[in-house]
């Protein structure tokens, strides 16, 4: 079974931010770059399945050269290919993102898509449902457990009153949560092996996005809390401090 993992590049959260003069961007000043985690899950998850049932997978991504590294991270964990689909910079809107791995994506004839439900950075949470859209096929998200048998899938998605089971056909495309199961850490020998495979970089053209990030703003510094003692009026002075020290964005 030939699977495709879209991977994302998102800054590590450990990561001190700092904004671009502008305040439209992050810039890369002291910025680690990481496989967006639930991505990396999608990874496990597609390596496992190759296992069990043969074929390849594929890992794509869209970004700049920066991305490169993402790709040879996931090539050591074990994935078979990488494709780059390279433009000058990372892509704000998700609609762009979806449009062009999708076009990728339907020319390989992939029988299961897999990615992260959500990338860390932007939180968007689309290019998946875009992806089961644009390539008219079934879409889960939010997946914590997901086996596949005869061209069948079935899919465990955690919902506030316990568990739905979605069942279908592939293709498939699948929104894997970091939950369903820890990544490997990529061994030496992997890791190697990785260096040696080629990355195969295709040239992609953006169309207008129709997302515009006016600004940016980083998250104001705690300030120190207040320890209040239970006793009759509590409640009146703790929704007072909550409506004079709250922001809310």
């Amino acid at each position: 079974m030939n699977i495709a993992v879209c991977v994302k590049q998102t800054p590590d959260t450990e990561s001190k931010p700092i904004l671009s003069p502008d305040h439209r961007q992050i810039s890369d000043e002291g910025i680690v770059w990481i496989i967006n985690p639930h991505d990396e899950s999608a990874i496990e998850v597609a390596i496992g399945l190759r296992d069990q049932l043969g074929g390849l997978v594929t890992l794509i991504s869209v970004g700049p050269n920066q991305v490169e590294s993402a790709l040879r991270q996931g090539l050591a964990m074990g994935a078979d290919e990488a494709i780059q689909l390279h433009c000058s910079e990372m892509p704000i809107d998700q609609k762009m993102t979806a449009e062009v791995l999708a076009e990728k994506i339907r020319s390989l004839g992939c029988e299961l898509v897999l990615t992260g439900e959500v990338a860390i950075d932007g939180c968007g949470s689309q290019v998946p449902q875009r992806l089961g859209v644009l390539l008219d096929c079934p879409c889960v998200t939010g997946v914590e457990e997901l086996s596949i048998d005869s061209g069948q899938f079935t899919a465990r998605q955690p919902v506030e009153q316990g568990d739905k089971i979605h069942a279908g056909s592939l293709p498939s495309v699948i929104g894997i949560n970091r939950r369903i199961m820890e990544p490997r850490y990529p061994s030496f020998k992997g890791i190697m092996k990785a260096k040696r495979k080629a990355i195969h970089k295709e040239e992609v053209l953006l169309n207008s996005a129709d997302l515009l990030i006016e600004s940016l703003m980083l998250t104001p510094k705690k300030s120190g809390g207040k320890v209040v003692e239970y006793q009759e009026g509590t409640a009146e002075e703790v929704v007072k401090y909550l409506q004079t020290h709250t922001t809310v964005f």
